[in-house]
């Protein structure tokens, strides 16, 4: 895959701001998600780009376009603002990293049965499961897409996997 130019980057955050919003949160991020921050925090990828979600019941594969990754610490969008706003209507264990241009999110689990997995979250549809998942794991099986609820689609299995999926929109 060719190299994609990232604009509107921030400083890189230092290992105690992760370690902040992790103690502040419960939670260990990734290290494939805290290694992108290092090199681009927050911004977004020069000429636009999609991610193909897998194939839906239907046979479709929508497209989930990404309008801007969150940073820590510095800029406008960052990942401890959009936790403490959204603290409420999430599951604690889906962090908001990325936004569409017409309000949905981009979330990767932290959560212990599918840790590092990728999550789109379409706002206008969305709703919370009526149900507390078990999160007892068998740390020898591979993590799975959980039920976050109405509204929720299951991107990939990893932060690495999604930027690896991402794709330039070219223009028409």
């Amino acid at each position: 895959m060719e190299p994609r130019e990232y604009l509107g980057t921030n400083p890189p955050p230092a290992p105690s701001d992760f370690a902040a919003i992790e103690a502040n949160y419960g939670f260990v991020l990734p290290d494939d998600y805290k290694a992108q921050l290092l090199q681009f925090n927050g911004g977004w990828l020069r000429g636009g780009s999609k991610f193909l979600q897998p194939t839906d019941e239907s046979g479709n594969r929508p497209e989930r376009r990404l309008r801007n990754f969150k940073s820590v610490r510095y800029g406008p969008s960052r990942v401890e603002a959009a936790l403490a706003n959204m603290r409420d209507e999430l599951p604690e264990d889906l962090v908001p990293f990325a936004s569409e241009s017409g309000g949905d999110i981009f979330v990767l689990s932290v959560g212990p049965q599918d840790y590092g997995s990728i999550y789109y979250i379409a706002h206008e549809s969305y709703t919370p499961p009526e149900y507390d998942y078990d999160e007892d794991t068998d740390e020898s099986t591979p993590p799975a897409p959980l039920d976050y609820g109405t509204g929720v689609y299951f991107l990939a299995p990893s932060f690495t996997a999604f930027l690896n999926g991402l794709i330039a929109i070219t223009p028409a």
